[in-house]
């Protein structure tokens, strides 16, 4: 690739890290104090309606049915409850964010070589903050599952960091800390402080399995 693409898809990527942290925070100053008192304690976990646009999603994978337009795959951090589970959407706009969580464009996809990179709220004036908890719950060897309809992966975390918010070597393929890409890795970042966007907090991890759905048929999500 010559050397001026690859500038420029760094730097395109730099901005939009910075312009994720904004929307990320889109409403964050308005709830302040009042939403984390009102959240103190709770986990993020779906409501009866994201539970259903979950279930909708599986059946279009097992039936090789088309999904919500921009759906990637499901994602799975069993840390974060039993039930938490949500789509993830391509690109990292705003309406992607309020719905799920955000694939990060450019980088790899679900199970793929390199680095599948995305991100989620932990705050928002809407109150859908799915990965609020994030920091205080995942640790290294803990599941993240990804589900579409050819297969189901599984990642294992090695490792977090808090890092700047214009930090885009973690979006890189080596995940900017010379990880090995080959067998798969992904990236889920968000804000922090939870009510600040002042940095970065990262969780990383690497492919450990893959289950191929049978022709014509989805995995079943399995807890």
């Amino acid at each position: 690739m010559p050397t001026t693409r690859v500038s420029g898809m760094w730097s395109g990527l730099r901005f939009v890290l910075a312009l994720l942290g904004e929307l990320l925070l889109t409403g964050g100053a308005v709830v302040g104090l009042f939403a984390a008192w009102l959240s103190f304690g709770q986990s993020p976990q779906p409501t009866a309606e994201q539970r259903q646009t979950v279930r909708a999603i599986q059946h279009a994978f097992r039936a090789g049915t088309a999904v919500p337009p921009g759906v990637v795959a499901l994602i799975r951090i069993p840390a974060l409850g039993a039930g938490w589970q949500y789509p993830v959407y391509e690109g990292t706009g705003t309406t992607a964010l309020s719905r799920g969580l955000a694939h990060y464009t450019g980088t790899a996809g679900p199970g793929g070589r390199g680095n599948f990179a995305v991100a989620g709220h932990r705050s928002s004036g809407s109150g859908f903050e799915p990965l609020a908890d994030l920091p205080d719950s995942v640790r290294v060897g803990d599941p993240i599952v990804v589900e579409t309809a050819a297969a189901q992966y599984v990642y294992r975390i090695t490792g977090t960091e808090q890092t700047g918010p214009s930090d885009v070597a973690v979006l890189r393929p080596d995940q900017g800390r010379h990880a090995d890409p080959a067998p798969g890795l992904v990236t889920v970042t968000t804000c922090t402080p939870r009510y600040g966007s002042s940095g970065r907090f990262v969780v990383f991890g690497t492919l450990v399995s893959t289950t191929k759905a049978p022709v014509g048929q989805g995995v079943a999500s399995r807890a």
